[in-house]
């Protein structure tokens, strides 16, 4: 079948892909999605230069990516969100000049072959989505690092998330990778899970987001107080849970410092229709002493 342009074989119980793959040179779409015994692909995938979309959603059990990534010049797309067992991408990936969307990318230790994440900084063209999973593992996922992959250049992009490390410790370094996450002010959305530090002013840049529209923060356990995100002009669902030490919230969520309070004019969460809160369990005071005008769109509390 050398002029197959589509492969679907999504939800099958794959053990493995034939070699033979790699004389399909006009496949330009392959689905491999939710082949949960697949662990491996063979280095003739890297042989299909006309690929443009590569899925491998839920191949639970793939471990790793063949090396010669970077020989699939026309991929644009490539999906690998919840194939957990993945230790690394491929270094090849980051000379993809093509390449627009990547859904998810494992910050795990990897060797020399791994895409760092640094790497993303020349991929210009992302857009759409992306997931950024298990920050805080190790001293190599620093904030310099994250510096190098200049994610307030990416334009295109309108969903970023961030899941740190899960744990009960406070971690001195998620500060400093907080403040090198600044995306660019086009971005839709925002997620951040797991985010160990104390304070939420590494979150500055969260001001400069004109165009955000949903904002989730969760597990944030060692936080006191919430983030200022009452001037965001765009925000329509903001969804807050697991901050266990909040005790109180003020006229800080609004984004206004208690001076400010007599003078500020205006309206604060002009667009927003969800608030939700979640596991708060220590929250004893929502205080705002003011004569402004506070969300008047809000239709689910």
């Amino acid at each position: 079948m050398k002029c197959l342009r589509t492969l679907n074989l999504s939800g099958n119980m794959l053990n493995e892909v034939p070699k033979e793959i790699g004389e399909l040179i006009h496949l330009r779409y392959m689905d491999l999605s939710r082949s949960r015994n697949l662990k491996k692909l063979p280095d003739a995938v890297c042989d299909l230069y006309n690929l443009q979309t590569l899925v491998l959603v839920h191949c639970y059990e793939l471990e790793k990516l063949p090396k010669a990534m970077g020989k699939l010049i026309n991929l644009k797309h490539l999906y690998v969100d919840g194939s957990f067992m993945l230790t690394y991408l491929p270094k090849g990936i980051g000379n993809l000049k093509s390449l627009e969307a990547l859904d998810c990318f494992y910050v795990l230790e990897g060797d020399d072959e791994a895409l760092k994440f640094g790497d993303l900084g020349i991929m210009d063209q992302l857009q759409g989505s992306l997931e950024i999973k298990y920050f805080g593992n190790n001293a190599r996922n620093d904030a310099s690092e994250i510096e190098k992959a200049e994610l307030r250049n990416k334009e295109h992009l309108s969903h970023l998330g961030v899941n740190f490390l899960a744990g009960r410790e406070q971690r001195k370094g998620d500060s400093e990778i907080v403040k090198a996450l600044q995306p660019h002010q086009n971005l839709k959305s925002l997620d951040i899970w797991n985010c160990q530090m104390g304070t939420t002013e590494s979150l500055y840049w969260i001001k400069s987001l004109r165009n955000l529209r949903k904002l989730h923060l969760a597990c944030w356990i060692f936080c006191e107080v919430l983030p200022p995100l009452g001037k965001l002009p765009s925000l329509k669902i903001l969804e807050i849970e697991g901050m266990e030490k909040v005790k109180k919230v003020g006229v800080e969520f609004l984004g206004i410092e208690e001076e400010e309070e007599e003078e500020v004019s205006g309206i604060l969460f002009p667009k927003l229709k969800l608030l939700s809160f979640g596991f708060m369990e220590n929250w004893e005071e929502w205080a705002f002493f003011s004569e402004m005008t506070i969300m008047p769109g809000l239709s689910f509390l």
